[in-house]
């Protein structure tokens, strides 16, 4: 019978350098995940800018960006209220690849911003 380690068995085996490495590592792709800050830097819009697009206080921003999980309404809001739209492709083995274009035109309630004339759903 196979005998599993844990992954914090595995670890200890590494060197602390490793460790650290292993650690840094991880801490970067952490931050690449941060999706709604990249949109937002991307978009050259601060943190203040983008809250009072969506009518929300600037915390929450900061809050919204360290999430490692995002639902799509926040996503289809965030984009629009940066003046982008989202399109989704979704791949199965074997299969053609099936296309939503401006996905924020599809979803409920109607993504609607009139400060900014921009389409965007009412709350995060």
């Amino acid at each position: 019978m196979t005998v599993y380690k844990t992954y914090k068995e595995v670890r200890n085996g590494f060197s602390p350098e490793a460790q650290a490495r292993i650690t840094a590592g991880a801490n970067k792709i952490r931050e690449q995940l941060k999706i709604l800050r990249t949109l937002r830097e991307v978009a050259g819009i601060s943190q203040e800018e983008l809250a009072e697009r969506l009518d929300v206080k600037h915390p929450d921003i900061s809050q919204l960006e360290e999430r490692e999980e995002i639902a799509l309404n926040t996503l289809v809001e965030v984009v629009v209220a940066l003046g982008g739209s989202l399109d989704i492709t979704i791949n199965f083995p074997e299969k053609a690849p099936i296309s939503f274009s401006r996905i924020e035109t599809i979803l409920s309630p109607p993504f609607t911003d009139k400060k900014n004339n921009l389409d965007r759903p009412t709350n995060l």
